[in-house]
């Protein structure tokens, strides 16, 4: 609405605003990221996410290593990631992460392609809104 200098009317309220909340919060980032080869400085970005839990990050990563194509694979790759998915390896990384350090797994692939995935705890600042009344 354009006011001219006649109009005496008061100027329009502003909206008003809403309340807001912050909070810090601890989430853990995954990546999964793939080199072209043993020296590539800058691997290609796969996926990444803010997971809540520790357990979700690892299960992302196991499905995902379950999910990477077995021909792409030595047996002794298949052997190494499927131990690391199903046994110690997963073990071992959600006892890191619940320590609050980072944890992750890579492969070599026939082509010398190497998947890597990382999962890195972090705390950030989430912010929400009231709705409005």
């Amino acid at each position: 609405m354009c006011r001219t200098s006649h109009d005496h009317s008061p100027p329009p309220s502003p909206r008003t605003p809403r309340d807001c909340t912050a909070g810090i919060h601890t989430g853990y980032w995954f990546e999964a990221v793939c080199y072209r080869d043993s020296g590539d400085r800058s691997p290609e970005l796969l996926y990444r996410t803010m997971l809540e839990t520790p357990e979700r990050a690892v299960r992302l990563v196991r499905m995902q290593i379950r999910t990477t194509h077995p021909f792409d694979l030595a047996p002794a790759e298949v052997d190494r990631a499927l131990a690391w998915a199903d046994g110690g390896g997963r073990v071992q990384a959600l006892a890191a992460l619940h320590r609050g350090e980072r944890a992750g797994f890579s492969l070599v692939l026939y082509d010398g392609r190497r998947p890597e995935w990382r999962i890195t705890p972090v705390c950030y600042l989430a912010l929400t809104t009231a709705p409005a009344p």
